[in-house]
């Protein structure tokens, strides 16, 4: 008898073990890949420690935010590249994340210094889209001491042979109304000259062409500037303030306006860049930008000496004394050459 109470006992118990995680199970599914199977986020900080930057998928989603000294510059902001038939917002899956510490020490040949140390942390982001054609994206994120960068790579084993982006949709999500010195251009082509307007965040014209790099400045004295590095084979980057947030917004191929990057495999965009720092002259100061440059692929580089230049962006294509219909052609071009020689 008190046998058969145990046994009845551990059959009643298992029974209520089994009862709950089958409610369990039910209220994952009830929650969906939003909640229940969503993957921690990646966090990746400088090496002192000041810049903070959070990477996560929101239902399948990919988005990144930033903050400076706890206070958040860059709220939650999209992801995307558009590709021939779909976009990165078909929805991705985390399949892993690696992180390294790791520095950049190089020489430059002129400049604000000349031997460069600066240290960083990386993370690689290994993202597979959860539907065909099954495309895997690599994002690359760098955080130095006086920002951090971002840049999308696209390895080979793609089902494409040929990489072709319509537009690529990086959000910059700006939190707060900080002042903004920005560059507000007609269109794509311009010569990156002419007055920056001086105004708030929420004060900037909407669905205009905006140059780089924009400055932000954020109450507390914190600062930030939005740009490019490693510019290569890519369409060029330029900034428009939609409903929902700055997005960026690629130049498109000449001849092509619906086409704005077309290459081969693997290939990685240029990087994004936000500079951060409490004081605007860090800005000026910074080695970032060569950072993440490529390494210099001059061998001998004793040749290269600073001095005085011309060049025809400046002086025009007009010249004096010469018989040749002026212009971008060989003998004017001599001619300056030979101007440089004499006047060293």
């Amino acid at each position: 008898m008190e046998m058969n109470y145990l046994h009845f006992l551990n059959r009643s118990n298992m029974k209520r073990v089994v009862f709950r995680i089958f409610h369990v199970i039910l209220f994952c599914l009830f929650l969906g890949p939003s909640s229940a199977f969503r993957p921690p986020p990646v966090e990746l900080h400088s090496p002192d420690g000041r810049i903070s930057y959070r990477f996560e998928l929101r239902k399948g989603q990919p988005g990144y935010s930033v903050s400076y000294q706890g206070i958040e510059l860059v709220a939650f902001s999209s992801l995307n590249v558009v590709f021939d038939k779909d976009s990165l917002q078909q929805g991705l899956h985390l399949q892993k994340w690696t992180q390294q510490d790791s520095s950049e020490h190089y020489t430059l040949i002129i400049g604000r210094s000349k031997e460069v140390e600066d240290r960083f942390r990386q993370a690689n982001i290994f993202l597979r889209e959860i539907k065909s054609p099954y495309r895997e994206i690599v994002l690359m994120v760098r955080v130095f001491n006086d920002g951090i960068a971002f840049r999308y790579w696209f390895p080979e084993g793609s089902p494409e042979d040929v990489l072709r982006i319509h537009q690529e949709i990086s959000g910059f999500n700006i939190a707060g109304n900080p002042l903004v010195h920005a560059l507000v251009l007609r269109d794509y082509h311009n010569s990156h000259e002419g007055l920056y307007i001086r105004r708030k965040y929420q004060d900037l014209p909407q669905d205009s062409l905006m140059d780089m790099p924009m400055l932000f400045q954020f109450t507390g004295r914190i600062y930030m500037v939005i740009t490019e590095a490693a510019l290569l084979d890519y369409a060029g980057m330029y900034l428009m303030k939609k409903k929902n947030g700055l997005v960026s917004n690629l130049s498109p191929l000449p001849g092509n306006s619906q086409l704005a990057v077309k290459a081969t495999l693997p290939h990685r965009s240029p990087w994004r860049v936000l500079l951060i720092s409490d004081r605007p002259g860090r800005f000026l100061e910074t080695n970032m930008l060569t950072d993440l440059a490529p390494p210099n692929r001059i061998a001998d580089v004793s040749w290269i000496k600073p001095g005085k230049t011309t060049f025809p962006w400046w002086n025009g294509n007009v010249t004096s004394d010469t018989l040749n219909a002026p212009g971008n052609n060989f003998v004017t071009q001599q001619y300056y050459i030979d101007f440089c020689a004499r006047n060293h």
